[in-house]
């Protein structure tokens, strides 16, 4: 889905929906990481619909000081809530897909010789002490050090290979 495909799906929503979309994203994702830490993944695909028709239902009720929208006006107020959820989601999946990656360490791709979780922490550390080197240096600080966080080790010639590689490109991208 391209970026501008994905910024006209939000077309479809009022203005009161999407921004308690917006806090039913934020309300998710700390739900995620604290009460419902150790829930099965799936249960996270409905939270959102789940707390979207919450959110809805309360602030319809809110706003027309009345228990109508539960009752005789229940199928707006269902649409509302399904629509936090479908914008809720689409705001989680914007930031998974444009904005999360645009922040990673650029040193994570040309990694993958390290595991997955300790990439970030060797790139980081990596890329710290690559800073101030000149070309030649770096490379041989790259093949001093990068064995530290490799798993398996890396031989003597994916070593060079890789140390290069990654010098040339903190070179090419003026780091």
């Amino acid at each position: 889905m391209t970026f501008v495909r994905f910024i006209s799906a939000f077309r479809l929503y009022s203005a009161d929906v999407l921004l308690l979309a917006l806090g039913v994203t934020l309300l998710t994702s700390l739900l995620k990481t604290t009460v419902f830490k150790s829930f099965d993944k799936k249960v996270f695909v409905f939270l959102p619909f789940a707390l979207g028709l919450i959110l809805y239902a309360v602030y319809r009720m809110l706003v027309t000081l009345s228990v109508a929208p539960l009752a005789s006006d229940l199928c707006r107020t269902l649409e509302g809530g399904f629509g936090c959820g479908c914008a809720a989601t689409l705001y989680y999946v914007f930031y998974e897909q444009f904005l999360r990656g645009k922040f990673s360490d650029p040193l994570c791709p040309l990694l993958e010789c390290v595991p997955e979780e300790e990439r970030t922490r060797a790139a980081k550390e990596l890329y710290a002490g690559c800073r101030d080197l000149e070309a030649d240096e770096r490379i041989e600080y790259l093949k001093e050090n990068l064995n530290t966080y490799a798993d398996p080790p890396l031989s003597e010639a994916e070593l060079e290979a890789t140390a290069l590689l990654i010098a040339e490109y903190l070179s090419s991208i003026g780091k």
